[in-house]
């Protein structure tokens, strides 16, 4: 009986670590979309000038 308690004292125990660590990787994606959403719009404005510049007819 001891070791069944156990057993599921531990299993209970990995879960909650389980959900809290999946928890924050969600809250952190959800809280960090708009930066990333950001980021991904300056690097598409970086390329295209960057394409400007390399197509530009000025030598």
């Amino acid at each position: 009986m001891r070791k069944s308690l156990l057993a599921r004292a531990r299993r209970g125990q990995s879960m909650v670590e389980y959900v809290i660590v999946a928890a924050a990787f969600l809250g952190f994606g959800v809280l960090g979309w708009p930066f990333l959403t950001g980021l991904i719009n300056a690097l598409h404005r970086y390329f295209q000038s960057i394409y400007y510049i390399i197509q530009s007819p000025v030598p």
